[in-house]
C-alpha cells in the first residue's frame, strides 16, 4: 500500500483503520475518523492548519472550514479578505470624490 492511498479526499490518514484498528479502538475513537478535535473535542480527522503553518492537528470538519475561511492564509481566507481589501480601496476612493 502506498502512502497516497492511506490519505483519503480530506487530507488525513483514515487509512489508520486499516493498519491498527485496535489502535484506535483503544482510544474510542469512531470508524471513519482519526482523532478527535482539539478544539470541541468531537471525532475529527489529522489535517494540515489551512495556511502555510507547519502545525498539523486534529479537527473536526466546522472548525476546520472556520479556520480555513478565517485566517488569512487559508485558501478561501485569502479571498475574503483580499475582497475586503478592494471594497476598502473603493470605498476610500469613493471618499474622495
Amino acid at each position: 500500500m502506498t502512502p497516497s492511498e492511506d490519505i483519503n479526499p480530506r487530507g488525513c490518514q483514515c487509512g489508520l483503520w486499516k493498519k491498527d484498528p485496535a489502535f484506535l479502538e483503544g482510544l474510542k475513537v469512531p470508524r471513519g475518523h482519526c482523532g478527535f478535535c482539539e478544539t470541541c473535542g468531537k471525532p475529527g480527522h489529522t489535517r494540515h492548519f489551512p495556511g502555510s503553518m507547519p502545525y498539523t492537528g486534529c479537527w473536526c470538519d466546522f472548525h476546520h472550514r472556520m479556520v480555513s475561511i478565517l485566517h488569512p492564509l487559508g485558501h478561501p481566507g485569502t479571498y475574503l479578505y483580499r475582497g475586503l481589501l478592494v471594497v476598502a480601496i473603493v470605498l476610500w476612493v469613493l471618499s474622495k470624490r
